[in-house]
C-alpha cells in the first residue's frame, strides 16, 4: 500500500532525480529536490531549484556587464584623459575605439571553430585571462603607437569571454524561451553602462593607469566565477532545452 505523505527518499551526493520515472542524473544540481508522490507510480523527484538554463543566462549578464563597464562604455573616459595628458587627436582615439569593433569581426570565424572543439567554458576563460592581460598593457601606454596594440589584445579578449561565447551555450539550453534567454544576456550590456560611473569616478581619484589595473583584477575576480556557470548542452547533465520533462 502506498503511504499517503511524501517520504523522504536518499539521494546520493551530487546527484539528482529527474522528473522522468525518478531515474538518477549525476551532477545534474547540488540541491535536494522536492518528493511528491503519485498514487499508481514511481516517487518523482521535482527539482525545487530554478532551472539551470536561467543560471547560464545569469553568468552571460554578468560577462557582458563587466565588458561594457570596464572597457565599452568606459573608453570615452579614457579618451577624455588621455586628450588632456597626451594631447591625442579625437580622430586617433576613435580609431582606437574602431579597432576594438573591428577585431570582433575578425576573430569571429576562428572563434567559432574553438568553440565548437573545446567548448564555451574553456574558451569564455582563456578570453577573460587575455581581456585581463590587454587592460594590464592598456594601463602603461605612454605612446599612441602603443595603444592600438594594447586595444587589439583587449578585443580579442572581450570576443573570446563575452557574448558570442555565451550563446553557443544558450541555444542549447533553450529553445521555447530563447528570445527571452538573449534579450536578459543583451541586457548585461546596459547593466554595464549603469556601472560606468564607477570607472569614472576611479580615475578622478586613483587616476586612469591604477583603474586600468583594478578592471584587470575585476575581470578575473568576478569573471572568472561566473563563467563556471557555463555549460555546453543540458543533455550531459541531466535536463532538456528549457527544463523540458524527458519523453515517455
Amino acid at each position: 500500500m502506498h503511504p499517503a505523505s511524501p517520504v523522504p527518499l536518499a539521494i546520493p551526493k551530487r546527484a539528482s532525480l529527474l522528473p522522468s520515472g525518478g531515474r538518477v542524473c549525476r551532477g545534474a544540481t547540488w540541491e535536494a529536490p522536492v518528493l511528491q508522490y503519485l498514487p499508481g507510480s514511481q516517487y518523482i523527484a521535482h527539482p525545487s531549484r530554478l532551472f539551470y538554463g536561467w543560471w547560464i543566462v545569469g553568468a552571460g549578464m554578468v560577462l557582458n556587464a563587466l565588458i561594457g563597464a570596464l572597457v565599452m562604455h568606459a573608453y570615452g573616459a579614457y579618451v577624455a584623459v588621455f586628450k588632456e595628458e597626451f594631447g591625442w587627436s579625437s580622430t586617433m582615439l576613435a580609431l582606437g575605439y574602431s579597432t576594438i569593433q573591428g577585431t570582433n569581426g575578425v576573430v569571429g570565424p576562428g572563434q567559432g571553430y574553438l568553440t565548437d572543439r573545446f567548448g564555451p567554458r574553456a574558451i569564455i576563460r582563456v578570453g577573460l585571462v587575455v581581456l585581463a592581460v590587454g587592460l594590464v598593457l592598456f594601463s602603461q601606454i605612454s605612446q599612441l603607437g602603443h595603444l592600438f596594440p594594447a586595444l587589439f589584445v583587449v578585443a580579442v579578449g572581450m570576443s573570446l569571454g563575452g557574448f558570442l561565447s555565451v550563446m553557443v551555450a544558450i541555444v542549447h539550453w533553450f529553445e521555447r524561451y530563447r528570445a527571452t534567454a538573449i534579450s536578459f544576456i543583451t541586457g548585461g550590456f546596459a547593466l554595464g553602462g549603469v556601472l560606468t560611473f564607477l570607472v569614472v569616478l576611479s580615475i578622478d581619484t586613483f587616476g586612469w593607469e591604477r583603474t586600468a589595473l583594478g578592471s584587470a583584477v575585476v575581470v578575473l575576480a568576478f569573471g572568472l566565477p561566473a563563467s563556471q556557470l557555463v555549460r555546453t548542452r543540458p543533455e550531459d547533465y541531466g535536463y532538456r532545452p528549457d527544463g523540458a520533462p524527458a519523453p515517455e
